[in-house]
């Protein structure tokens, strides 16, 4: 965009230019009607001495003396068509002079008709171009004609001379107006470029603020002076209502940030023009890719038809809805409500999985708690009542009924054990967590195993150089790897052979237990971290299983943000894969 004064410069120089053209055909005429009137005026001076004279032969007496300082060539014609004096015609033609070759020529005849007449023509009698001019005047009562002539390169090189006079005046007067013109206006656009170029830099962006504009006047009440002072008391207020607004902007802000509930705002377009970061992570998109972005961009439709819904209904709504989220379900209740004046509409998204994976957990932990707990109840009872109605069973029976009571009621002591490991589980806040040693706790946890095992083979190997450090509650952590260890030695034909590995690569420790044991069905494997739930029924009764340990392990993995994955072929052994974070930072990122 051109400047002001760009714009001042080119249009002058468009105006001289104009100018300059209009001045060629404004001269031409110019000079020409000056050079007639010139020489109009000779001829009126010479026809008033002629008019003072009392004869022709005055006249022509007269002339004859003047000769030498008159026109080239000069020529009085009578009222009667007649040629009273030529300065030329008479002396070069002789006796072939005729009154009518003169009186003939158009400018004659024309100043007889209308009392002056004009013509350049070519003249035999000289052998040149002439520009020729006759007159009429009063002589004694009589109407005289005086023709002058000049020859034409005289007259052609003084219009020209004279017109480039004239251009070169015009165009001098005019370039030094234009240079005068120049410095006035730039030095009264002078304040407003310092005007421009003070607010220029918070125009650009470069100044979060709008700078304050000093000039030097040389009054006080000049008015560009008075301009910036009053641009300066509004970027002054400008500045305090940015402030405040500013300041309420970012109250609201951490106000929404703080909320647990993931907050959007969208305008009538259905453009996001708000999220906080819980709502962020909720569609697992960053703030900066969703801002002024359309609502499709999060993927949801549910969210994007209540939206619509809101606004086109101009009401409330709410639904309840259901996402899978790195591999878990979550729960949503989900509010949208329009803002006023139709500008939009606000979404509110309250994370509700918690409470449904409470009823969940309380539901199933019922249903297969008195499921597990009414098995060995209902054998106890049947061997109570076979010993109750038959006392005097054979010694060796009687001793096969009590082992089965009391394995029982070990299963029941065992079960009702690992319950309230796992409700002090669920319960497991961060503090307990202290930085961990991992290969000190495995070789401690080697140890246990081989005193209940003696001839099982364990072996722990560490990837790398790194000390392998966890936060971690060591407890519960051995808990879960004694678990993980027991079962490895359990479900394997003895001696069981495993092999634990770990490596560090931050942020994560990744730690595999490898046995060579029986294997689990491919159809099976997603199912044995659920409660309650075993491989092979009788086997683990047998063992005196609660089916409880893997779903224990995975809630003590699941405590220390970390992930537990396994693989297992029939015959050949199986592989737990455990994932836990290296430091706090990445738990509570991750949490």
């Amino acid at each position: 965009m051109l400047s002001f004064r760009k714009k001042i410069f080119i249009t002058y120089l468009l105006v001289f230019l104009v100018v300059i053209a209009l001045i060629f055909p404004f001269s031409y005429k110019l000079i020409n009607a000056i050079v007639y009137k010139t020489m109009e005026d000779r001829a009126d001076g010479l026809v008033v001495k002629l008019q003072a004279v009392p004869t022709d032969e005055a006249i022509v007496r007269h002339l004859k003396e003047k000769s030498h300082v008159l026109f080239f060539r000069v020529s009085i014609i009578t009222s009667e068509r007649q040629v009273l004096y030529d300065s030329h015609a008479k002396r070069l033609l002789g006796p072939k002079f005729s009154q009518e070759y003169i009186v003939e020529h158009p400018e004659v005849l024309a100043a007889f008709k209308e009392g002056r007449g004009l013509n350049i023509d070519y003249s035999d009698l000289l052998g040149e171009k002439f520009f020729y001019m006759a007159k009429a005047f009063d002589f004694h009562g009589k109407t005289y004609v005086i023709r002058t002539a000049y020859p034409y390169p005289y007259v052609a090189e003084l219009i020209h001379d004279a017109r480039l006079g004239f251009i070169f005046l015009v165009s001098m007067v005019l370039f030094f107006f234009s240079i005068m013109t120049w410095f006035i206006i730039n030095k009264l656009t002078s304040p407003i470029q310092q005007i421009i170029a003070a607010v220029k830099p918070y125009q650009d962006g470069l100044q979060e603020d709008i700078p304050i504009i000093k000039l030097k006047p040389s009054n006080a009440q000049d008015a560009f002076y008075r301009l910036a002072e009053t641009l300066n008391s509004l970027s002054q207020r400008v500045r305090s209502q940015i402030a405040t607004l500013t300041h309420e902007r970012n109250e609201k802000e951490a106000v929404l940030e703080s909320l647990i509930e993931g907050v959007v705002a969208v305008n009538p377009q259905l453009e996001i023009t708000y999220i906080n970061t819980i709502a962020s992570k909720m569609f697992e998109l960053e703030k900066k890719d969703l801002l002024g972005q359309h609502f499709n961009t999060t993927g949801d439709d549910v969210c994007y038809d209540l939206l619509k819904r809101s606004q086109h209904d101009n009401a409330t709504v709410t639904e309840t809805i259901e996402k899978k989220k790195a591999g878990r379900k979550v729960y949503f209740n989900v509010i949208a409500a329009p803002k006023g004046n139709k500008e939009g509409a606000i979404l509110v998204l309250q994370d509700q999985s918690q409470h449904y994976r409470i009823m969940t957990m309380r539901k199933d932990f019922i249903a297969n708690a008195s499921h597990e707990l009414k098995t060995p109840i209902t054998i106890i009872r049947g061997f109570a009542e076979t010993l109750h109605d038959n006392p005097e069973l054979p010694e060796t029976t009687l001793q096969d009924i009590t082992d089965k009571i009391v394995r029982n009621c070990n299963r029941m002591t065992t079960l009702i054990k690992d319950l309230l490991v796992l409700s002090d589980i669920e319960n497991l806040p961060t503090s307990r967590l202290l930085e961990c040693d991992l290969v000190h706790l495995l070789q401690q946890c080697k140890q246990t195993l081989l005193t209940v095992y003696p001839d099982a083979k364990v072996v722990i190997t560490t990837i790398g150089d790194q000390d392998v450090l966890a936060m971690a509650d060591p407890s519960l952590l051995e808990m879960a790897f004694m678990n993980l260890l027991d079962n490895a030695a359990k479900y394997s034909e003895p001696p069981a052979q495993i092999t634990i590995t770990l490596q560090r690569e931050d942020p994560w420790i990744t730690l595999t237990f490898s046995d060579q044991g029986f294997g689990v069905p491919q159809d099976k494997l997603d199912k044995i971290f659920q409660r309650f739930y075993t491989v092979d029924s009788a086997l683990s009764r047998k063992m005196g299983g609660s089916g409880l340990g893997l779903s224990i392990v995975e809630t003590i993995i699941e405590k220390h943000f970390g992930t537990i994955s396994v693989v297992s072929e029939i015959g050949k052994g199986t592989t737990f894969t455990v994932r836990l974070p290296t430091n706090i930072d990445t738990l509570v990122t991750q949490n």
